[in-house]
């Protein structure tokens, strides 16, 4: 059996996606709406995420773009997709549920999102959750 997951990291992991979200670059090429949009993101950017691929008789980039609207309007989730040649690759982050991923699997999960949030902003989530702690 494993070991079940933390109640204290769960909310850490949530408090950086907030702290992240508080400081985001206004230069960043993505641009996250809310906090929850950002969490997806970070999923997905983890290797936290399903990939469906579908062929596509006409051109890709006009589906690609039509595919996240399609599934945030229907499903409440937030997707990314690309056009490779007559493939379409639509990309959504999976759950990270209790009864989805157990602990030893959140602590990997917990460790990339931090190391993405590290690489693509340069904000150091230990630092932020500590600026955000003094703060308050």
């Amino acid at each position: 059996m494993s070991k079940p997951r933390s109640i204290d990291q769960h909310r850490r992991f949530f408090a950086v996606i907030k702290a992240t979200h508080d400081q985001w670059p206004e230069s960043h090429p993505f641009q996250p709406d809310n906090t929850e949009h950002l969490r997806s993101w970070l999923l997905v950017r983890a290797g936290h995420h399903t990939v469906k691929t579908f062929h596509l008789d006409g051109d890709g980039d006009e589906f690609a773009r039509l595919i996240p609207v399609i599934v945030a309007t229907m499903l409440n989730k937030h997707a990314w997709c690309r056009a490779h040649g007559q493939e379409l690759h639509v990309c959504v982050p999976e759950s990270i549920a209790f009864d989805k991923l157990d602990h030893k699997a959140f602590c990997i999960l917990n460790d990339n999102v931090d190391e993405v949030i590290r690489i693509e902003t340069g904000l150091d989530p230990d630092r932020l959750l500590r600026e955000t702690e003094s703060a308050s």
